[in-house]
């Protein structure tokens, strides 16, 4: 028994020479392609070159915490980072959000196995600890750097039970170092949210953000190229596959490189050579690629950030016609400049609406709608009466909706003014009802801007 895990872990630990030009978080590979790994996959290496400068990467995760990072972890992660992003990257590398905040930007539902797999995840992305030398770029300082980290530093759980997501957790999630500076440096390119919740499996998700990282010049990101070649076993080493032989890998990612194929992200796949000397070489497709080779009508709510599990139950609990007679009101009320900060809230809203909310001033084929009343024209419009349907969209949404639309504008106001505990304490007073989710938002802000950011926070205390 020693032996054979010996060999396997020698074979995890040594991968093929890879020659990079630059490393950023997504480029680096650090989470494997594949949805599932042996129980012992608990380490990989990988060396290459850098500027005539030999690198080294290496992750170890135990076994208890399901092996190294892989498969949907990539979804939590990259969900984690676009939150990051959007929060304004403090410097502090602290993602204070909700777990259906989380999932939904993973394209993940919000109900108890993906609860199960987020707490599975932030554990795993804790607990890996990467060794790198050589491997990390600063391209604000234009230099590499050396180290050890893990993905996630720390993370805390604010939830109905000990260290396990429930919904309506509340989680604060603290980034590493290297990652950080990253992305504050903006060496980070953001993905298609659109197209990347599109896709169907979490490789063909992996498989995409590693190549669209490989698809854009490190040193000027808003250059691409035509294509991308590199040898078939420093590929599989990068995707962290588990089994290196050369007809496993393609294999592997043969599922991927076909739904790439069709959605029309990649024109091509070419395989050249034999052996451990094949090649592969991605053909890219458009830069902005077709969501109309999905289902119809579920591409066009995914086009409006709506998550494709989301879109696909709507459409199988409403029906097609519905739901297209609800998009079209969606799309004339914002076309008749009516605003709010969630349109993908809205509209899910629009299309579950029973109580006809949501009414069509002349019927169906309308060019405008209204919220509960008619609105004037767009040169008519009254402040106050925008102000009044905004309110209303949002007073019609759950209180679990209202909290999770909510907790996004505290924290970019408050930022680490308030602990895990004390958003945690705030979401359930909101959720619950005993406080206005609206009227804290907007309590708040006003408190901010007028420099009265220590009363707001004492009124919060009072929650």
């Amino acid at each position: 028994m020693a032996p054979q895990r010996k060999r396997k872990t020698a074979t995890d630990s040594t991968m093929q020479m890879q020659r990079l030009t630059e490393a950023n978080v997504a480029r680096l590979g650090l989470i494997s392609i594949q949805e599932r790994i042996p129980s012992d996959f608990t380490r990989w290496e990988v060396d290459f070159e850098i500027d005539g400068r030999l690198g080294r990467l290496s992750c170890f995760s135990p076994a208890e915490y399901g092996g190294v990072p892989h498969g949907l972890d990539g979804d939590v992660a990259n969900a984690l980072i676009d939150i990051f992003i959007e929060t304004g990257s403090p410097e502090s590398g602290v993602v204070t959000t909700t777990a259906s905040q989380v999932l939904l930007r993973a394209g993940l539902h919000n109900n108890g196995h993906y609860h199960h797999v987020l707490t599975e995840s932030l554990r795993r992305l804790k607990q890996a600890t990467y060794t790198m030398s050589h491997a990390w770029r600063d391209h604000e300082h234009q230099r590499w750097t050396s180290g050890t980290f893990s993905y996630v530093l720390a993370y805390e759980i604010t939830s109905s039970e000990r260290d396990t997501v429930t919904s309506g957790a509340v989680l604060s999630v603290t980034l590493a170092r290297q990652i950080v500076q990253s992305i504050r440096a903006r060496y980070v390119k953001p993905l298609d949210f659109g197209f990347l919740t599109s896709l169907e499996r979490p490789l063909t998700r992996a498989l995409y953000r590693l190549l669209d990282a490989k698809r854009y010049d490190p040193q000027d990101l808003s250059r691409s190229f035509a294509s991308y070649t590199v040898n078939l076993l420093e590929w599989a080493a990068e995707c962290k596959i588990v089994d290196r032989r050369t007809d496993k890998v393609r294999r592997t990612l043969e599922g991927a490189h076909q739904e790439l194929q069709e959605r029309g992200y990649l024109q091509d796949v070419l395989v050249e050579g034999r052996g451990k000397k094949q090649t592969l070489t991605y053909v890219f497709g458009a830069l902005t690629p077709d969501l109309t080779l999905d289902p119809e009508l579920v591409a066009e709510l995914v086009t409006h950030r709506v998550a494709r599990p989301v879109a696909r139950k709507l459409v199988e609990t409403y029906g097609e016609s519905r739901v297209r007679t609800r998009l079209t009101r969606f799309k004339a009320l914002l076309a008749s400049g009516y605003r709010v900060r969630s349109p993908s809230a809205l509209l899910v809203d629009i299309i579950r609406d029973d109580e006809e909310k949501y009414v069509d001033p002349a019927g169906a084929e309308s060019a405008t709608v209204t919220v509960r009343t008619s609105r004037p024209t767009v040169a008519e419009r009254d402040p106050d009466l925008e102000d009044r349907e905004r309110d209303a969209a949002f007073q019609a949404l759950s209180l679990d909706e209202q909290a999770d639309q909510a907790m996004p504008t505290l924290q970019l106001l408050l930022k680490s003014r308030l602990d895990t505990m004390q958003y945690a304490r705030i979401r359930s007073a909101m959720a619950e009802g005993r406080a206005d989710a609206g009227m804290i938002v907007k309590a708040v802000t006003k408190a901010v801007f007028e420099g009265r950011t220590d009363e707001a926070l004492e009124q919060l205390a009072l929650l």
